[in-house]
C-alpha cells in the first residue's frame, strides 16, 4: 500500500508538469552558504477551489545532500491537503501527508492550523512516524509565528516548537526580503528528554 501510493504521487505528479511553472526561493543560511529551493509544478482551478502537483529539488550551495521528491496539493475554500514523497542523498526517504484549515483571515491578519503525518524509511533500515499539528500567524508586512507539537512513537519522544518571524525589509516588487528570525523548541522523553535548542538570526531571501 506505501509503495502504490508512492506511484501515484510520482504518475500524478510528472503529468502535472506538463505546462508547469518553475519557481523557487534562495535563503542565506546562518551555518553557512545558502539553501537553494526549486519547484516544477502547476496548478488547476482558482484561488478557492485548486488542484495541483509537481517534483521539486533543495541543497545548499555549499554542498551536501540534495532532497528531491514529488507533491500532490489540493484547496476548497478554506481547507486543504497535501501529499509528498522525497529523498535525501545518504539519509533516506521520507512520505509525507497534511492537512490545513484557515481559521481566520482578512486584509492583514491570518491564521491556520495544521494537522501531519510522516513515515521515514533511513538508509540504515530504521523506520519511523512523525505524527503533530500546529498554529502558524502571519501578517501581510511579512511578519509571522508558529508553534508546532509532535511524537515519533518509535522512540517516545515529544517535540513542541515555537518560532517567529520579523520583517525587517522588503523590496517594492516582495520578491526579496530581509528578515529576522528566532525560536525555540524543547523535547520530552526519548533520547532527547530536557534538551532545549534555541536559535536567532537575520537572513535574506529572494523567490523567483
Amino acid at each position: 500500500m506505501f509503495t502504490k501510493s508512492i506511484a501515484i504521487i510520482v504518475v500524478l505528479a510528472t503529468l502535472a508538469v506538463v505546462n508547469a511553472q518553475f519557481g523557487g526561493s534562495i535563503t542565506s543560511n546562518s551555518r553557512g552558504g545558502a539553501d537553494v529551493f526549486t519547484r516544477l509544478g502547476h496548478q488547476f482551478g482558482d484561488n478557492k477551489r485548486n488542484f495541483g502537483g509537481g517534483v521539486f529539488a533543495s541543497g545548499n550551495t555549499l554542498g551536501g545532500p540534495v532532497t528531491r521528491g514529488a507533491f500532490l496539493s489540493g484547496n476548497a475554500d478554506r481547507f486543504g491537503g497535501s501529499l509528498s514523497h522525497s529523498r535525501t542523498d545518504n539519509f533516506g526517504s521520507t512520505f509525507s501527508q497534511k492537512l490545513n484549515a484557515n481559521l481566520f483571515q482578512n486584509d492583514k491578519h491570518k491564521l491556520d492550523a495544521n494537522a501531519f503525518h510522516s513515515r521515514t524509511n533511513l538508509d540504515n533500515g530504521f523506520k519511523f512516524n512523525t505524527v503533530g499539528g500546529g498554529l502558524d500567524y502571519n501578517h501581510a508586512n511579512g511578519h509571522g509565528a508558529s508553534v508546532t507539537a509532535s511524537r515519533i512513537p518509535q522512540l517516545n519522544m515529544n517535540t513542541v516548537d515555537v518560532t517567529g518571524k520579523a520583517n525587517l525589509w522588503k523590496s517594492a516588487d516582495r520578491a526579496t526580503s530581509l528578515d529576522l528570525t528566532g525560536g525555540v523548541s524543547k523535547n520530552f522523553g526519548g533520547p532527547l528528554d530536557g534538551q532545549t535548542n534555541k536559535h536567532i538570526g537575520v537572513g535574506l531571501s529572494h523567490d523567483f
